[in-house]
Formats: C-alpha cells, structure tokens, sequence
C-alpha cells in the first residue's frame, strides 16, 4: 500500500506493507545511519523479547513496524526497529552455532544465509551493518566461524556482548543436547535429535516473525521521521535529537569521510572510555548553559533546534562541543587529562568537587575550564575560584 501524507508542511511518499522477518531478511541489505543512536537493549528488554517471541505458543506473532528508506536498491537504511532487527540477528547467530555445535553445517549455513549472503559483485555482504559497533558486531557475531576481538570493548560493544550471551545460555537452555539438562531425557529419546527439532522450530518462529514494513521516500524524510518519534513515546533522548539535526544540517558531501559524524562518534567515545554514563547528554545540557542562554533539559532540542539553521551554524556548534567535551571530561574525570604541576591544586579541587555528587556547579565551573583554556582568565584567578 502507498500512501501520501502531508507531514510538518512536507508530503511524504510511504509504502506499508506487512512482511515476514525472512522476507525482510531477503529484501535487501540495511545500514544503521549516521544519526541513529546505537544499540541500547539490556538485560531486561532481552529477556522480555526472548520469552515473547520464543517460549510463548504462537504461529505468527506480531512485533511492531520498521520505517526504512532505500538508498539505492538493495540498500536500505534503518529509521526504526534497529534495536529489533540487531537483536534478531543476535537470536540467528546464536542458533547458527548451536546448529555448528550439534554438528549441522548445512542447517548452520542455511541460517547465515540471512546473516550474510553474496552482492551482486558475489562478494559475501552482511545483511545488516553498523559503523558504531564495528568490527564487533561483524566480526565476533555474524561471522560464520568468529573471531578474537583484541580491541578494547566499548558500551556498545558490551550491551551487544552481554546480549550475545543471554541469548546463547537461553537456547542451551532449550535444547538438551546442549544444556545441563540433557541427563534428565529418557533413555527412549535421543537428544541430539530432540535438540535438532526444538532448534528447527525456533528458528522457524524467528523467521515467521511480522513486521509493519514502511518504506519512505528518501533520506530527508527519515531525518523528519526521526525527529518525531521522540513525541510518539520512543526512548530517544535529547542527544539522539540533537546529533539528528546537526547531522541533517551539515550534511555529508563525501562518500568516504563524514566529517560530521566523525566528530559526534569521537565525543562519545571519550565519555565511553572514561565510563561516564549518559555523558553526552548531560555534557549538551551544561554546555548550552554555560555558553549560550538558561533552559530546561525538555527544552534544550528546541533552543538549539531554533539556534542551528545553517551549515555554517551547525558546523560551528560541532567545533565549539569537539572543544569544550575536553574542558568537561576533565571536570568530571580529572585524571583523565594531563595537568602541569602548577595546575595540581586545579585538579585536586576539581576531584573534592566530585566527592559532593551535585551537578549545580557544572555549567560555571565548564564556563572557567574554557576561560582558562583559552587565556581569558589567569591560573591565579581561576585558583582563587
């Protein structure tokens, strides 16, 4: 079905159609874009979502809408359902290998072939890719026969880690052959061939999932749909919001360097190697207070929404956050940043600071970190503050 609606003053082209996990497997290949945020499912979602689809009695069970654009065919890239469609193909990895380790090659590769299939080039491509998980999610997971990570694992990395492994234990879990339970099978039944059955009829509950399957015209459109999904309930946070509009605004204009992006994932990475939770976020909130005007944490996307119009804007901004993330990871992590012996008395206070656990001084003391940074204030006065 297609349809054409008029949408915050733009018509937008919508094809909708309900598909099956396997056809949407086969349809093509998806990217996770730029301006998603990366995959953030724990423990409990897992859980909720392996009892749903796996130990309830179903022949089809429904598990919402996923809104792509294509970029070029079979190329598409993801709106909604990344967090579904990565832990789908977790779930398939996970049943690949249990087929690997009761000795099922053919049944394993039958299952890769929704993992990873050949281009057009007859080149294998993996049905899903994602640049902020990478090599992770490619390498360890949807690879046929795996592999050693040796880099450091990230946030990302690690929710995908400890979903990889829940998954795994669960499905040991239901088959006997696998799983400590195995003992517990009558002498009349063979568990190889009970785990072989049960492994089939989980695989096929997977793969007879439905999906609403929305198409939309193009990338602008996705950026739109983006953006309001924040306002129909979805767990986006204001971070999502912003890295969105800065990324639609300055768009990239080359095909191998997103300057962009580039600067964004950078950021992130530094409160992620400092373990700082939810760093972004509340770094965009006392940054903006500190440099701009007072708000609200639920009205910051709209000041800077309001303030952000142009490229040149939005390349200015992302400059301005690239260089003031360092000034407030070293407020909230000193050691994490080199200090001179005259500046020792700025790093032992600022680490007293953090032993109150109170935020209200973050946008001031961010505001004399940038002013020292930059010589608008001496060491002696910022001491004496």
């Amino acid at each position: 079905m297609i349809l054409k609606i008029k949408f915050k003053g733009y018509i937008l082209k919508i094809e909708a159609n309900d598909k099956e996990i396997q056809e949407i497997l086969s349809l093509g290949y998806f990217k996770i874009p730029r301006f998603q945020r990366p995959y953030s499912w724990g423990k409990e979602e897992i859980k909720t979502f392996w009892i749903d689809i796996v130990k309830e009695n179903h022949d089809q069970y429904f598990i919402g809408s996923m809104v792509v654009y294509q970029t070029k065919k079979p190329y598409f890239g993801i709106v909604d359902g990344q967090q579904r469609l990565t832990t789908i193909t977790l779930l398939l990895a996970t049943i690949r290998n249990a087929f690997i380790a009761l000795n099922e090659k053919n049944l394993a590769k039958g299952v890769q072939n929704y993992i990873e299939r050949a281009n057009i080039d007859n080149e294998n491509e993996f049905t899903l890719n994602s640049e902020t998980s990478y090599p992770y999610l490619n390498d360890k997971i949807q690879n046929f026969h795996g592999s050693e990570i040796l880099n450091k694992v990230g946030i990302e990395e690690k929710k995908l880690e400890d979903a990889f492994e829940y998954l795994t234990n669960s499905l040991n879990e239901e088959l006997p052959h696998l799983s400590d339970n195995g003992a517990q099978v009558t002498l009349f039944t063979d568990p190889k061939e009970e785990s072989l059955k049960r492994l089939k009829e989980i695989r096929d509950k997977i793969l007879s999932l439905k999906l609403v399957f929305i198409q939309l015209d193009n990338e602008d459109d996705a950026y739109l749909i983006f953006e309001t999904l924040n306002a129909r309930g979805q767990d986006l946070t204001t971070s999502d919001l912003i890295k969105n509009l800065l990324l639609k605004v300055k768009k990239s204009n080359s095909s191998t360097l997103d300057t962009g992006k580039l600067i964004w994932n950078n950021m992130v990475k530094l409160f992620d190697d400092a373990d700082i939770q939810d760093g972004m976020d509340s770094f965009l909130y006392h940054y903006w207070l500190s440099s701009h005007k007072n708000t609200t944490d639920k009205k910051l996307f709209n000041e800077i929404k309001m303030y952000t119009k142009t490229i040149q804007q939005a390349d200015s901004l992302l400059s301005d956050l690239q260089l003031n993330s360092s000034h407030y990871l070293s407020m909230l992590s000193p050691s994490h940043l080199y200090w001179n012996k005259e500046e020792e008395d700025i790093q032992n206070s600022l680490e007293a600071l953090l032993l109150f656990n109170v935020k209200q001084q973050s946008s001031m003391v961010l505001s004399l970190i940038r002013a020292y940074k930059i010589k608008k204030i001496t060491l002696k006065m910022f001491k004496n503050v």
